[in-house]
């Protein structure tokens, strides 16, 4: 278990989480001014970064032999141990930045759908009564007898 290189993987863990954040900032400002292709082209690049830390959790991972930073750091020398509490924390502060932005970007979107959805509904009203019924003001024909479709005459 190679100390250094986890430090390493966890700096570079951390540059890709900024990236990732100015991501979700730049998909807020998107979201506002309606811009589904680029929106989308974002969504392609945040897949990417997500890849990318996904891999390098599984490096981190298999280095560390399944342990945690807290216990790497109680492993490590002094040194080791202040970048590796630096670092964690520094991870867990861009990770709930992120965690936030995601949720106004979500929110913002669930507005947009219905606001979508409202004018569609306005420009394209639905129909009050969908089923079957007699008018109320249907006049019955006097000389025709109402006939039953069960002929009891048999």
């Amino acid at each position: 278990m190679s100390i250094p290189t986890i430090i390493t993987i966890l700096e570079k863990m951390l540059t890709l989480h900024a990236y990732l954040y100015e991501l979700t900032v730049r998909k807020e400002e998107i979201v506002k001014a309606n811009k589904v292709e680029e929106l989308q082209q974002l969504t392609r690049e945040e897949k990417q970064y997500t890849r990318a830390i996904v891999q390098l959790e599984k490096q981190r991972t298999e280095l560390s032999e399944g342990k945690t930073v807290t216990e790497l750091a109680e492993m490590a020398t002094p040194s080791e141990k202040s970048a590796l509490q630096d670092l964690k924390a520094r991870l867990t502060d861009t990770i709930g930045n992120i965690q936030k932005q995601n949720e106004l970007n979500q929110l913002l979107l669930e507005q947009s759908l219905q606001f979508v959805t409202m004018t569609l509904n306005t420009l394209n009203p639905q129909p009050n009564a969908v089923n079957y019924e007699k008018p109320a003001n249907s006049k019955k024909s006097v000389s025709a007898p109402a006939r039953s479709l069960f002929d009891s005459r048999a």
